[in-house]
Formats: structure tokens, sequence, C-alpha cells
């Protein structure tokens, strides 16, 4: 069974369209194990926020945003019981073949930043493609609010409209699956990859 990893942005957090993601997610767990990761949100944007106003360091910033984005996983679990909650790529993997989808929650880089630079250059989609590679997932999917014109991505362009972070492109050669960008209105173009 293939893997596929979505990372659901926390722009998603207000918006009518989440529970359309959660639904479609739900449907496919019989088809390719699917694994999210949450995006940071709200919740990191107050942490740039109060680093801007306070100054402390990006080893600071760098842990709560990563804590950021287990706050929105919570909040996504909150919303659909039957996300199975996973901090570990143990658990994660040995629970692999679960068909319910999982919810990873990166705690475990709190602990150690080496794989992922101290940096606001790389947020939750950097993080997302180094789960991805770890598990050696046939797809990354990145849902975004932005209009996209298509699902494959050209990385350099993407990063040069901001529409990926600045890092992203340090993880890619990491990877050897495919990588999708998908509008938050087009969860259905997640059932056409199957």
């Amino acid at each position: 069974m293939t893997i596929t990893v979505v990372k659901l942005g926390g722009s998603l957090m207000r918006s009518n369209e989440l529970t359309g993601w959660l639904d479609t997610i739900q449907s496919l767990a019989t088809m390719t194990n699917i694994i999210i990761v949450p995006g940071g949100g709200e919740f990191a944007d107050k942490v740039r926020e109060t680093q801007a106003s306070i100054g402390f360091d990006d080893q600071t910033a760098h842990r709560l945003a990563l804590l950021a984005m287990s706050q929105y996983g919570y909040l996504l679990a909150g919303l659909n019981q039957n996300l199975h909650i996973v901090e570990d790529l143990e658990s994660l993997s040995s629970g692999i073949d679960k068909s319910m989808p999982q919810l990873w929650l990166p705690t475990l880089l709190l602990k150690d930043d080496s794989e992922i630079p101290v940096s606001w250059d790389y947020t939750s989609d950097s993080i997302a493609l180094w789960l991805a590679a770890k598990l050696n997932a046939n797809n990354l999917v990145l849902v975004k609010t932005k209009t996209l014109e298509q699902t494959k991505i050209s990385v350099e362009e993407h990063i040069k409209d901001n529409t990926l972070d600045k890092g992203f492109q340090q993880l890619t050669d990491k990877f050897q699956g495919e990588i999708h960008l998908i509008n938050k209105n087009h969860h259905h173009q997640l059932i056409d990859l199957y």
C-alpha cells in the first residue's frame, strides 16, 4: 500500500473547506496510508509576532513553532475523532497499515534540531517534506490557500512566489516521491491521485 503525507496548513483553520479535507482524507484511508502533518497557522503567527516584540532567539522560536504545529494538530483531532495521533516515527511506521488517517505531531524535533535547521526558512512545508522522505512516502500533498495553475510543482517558482518556504529546496533531493500542491477549495483532487 502507498504512503501519502498531507500537510494541512493552519490557514485552513477557520475555513469552510477544512471539514471537506478531513472527510476526503478519511475516505482515502483504505486506499493509501495517510499521514497528516499540521501547519502552524495562527499559533505560529503568534510566535513570529512575539519574537519580533520580545526578541528571543531563533532556537526558542523554532521550538515554539513546533509546538504551534502540535496545537493545530490537536485542534484537527478535536474536529475529527477518527484521526490517530502519533508523535514518534517508530509508532508511525508500526501503525502504517491502519485504515485510519494518522496525525503526526513534530514533538520529536523539539529535542533534535539537527535535521531541520533552526530558521523561519523551514516551516511546516519543509517539515512535511522531511517526514515524507523519512517514510519513503509515494506522495507529498501540500494544501494551499493560493490559487494554483497546476498540482505538480516547480519548486523554484513556488519558492520565489512565497508559496513554499525558502528551505524546501534544500530537502527535495532526499525525497523520491511526487510532490503536489492542491488549492484548499479542491479536496477532490486528492482523490484524483488514486
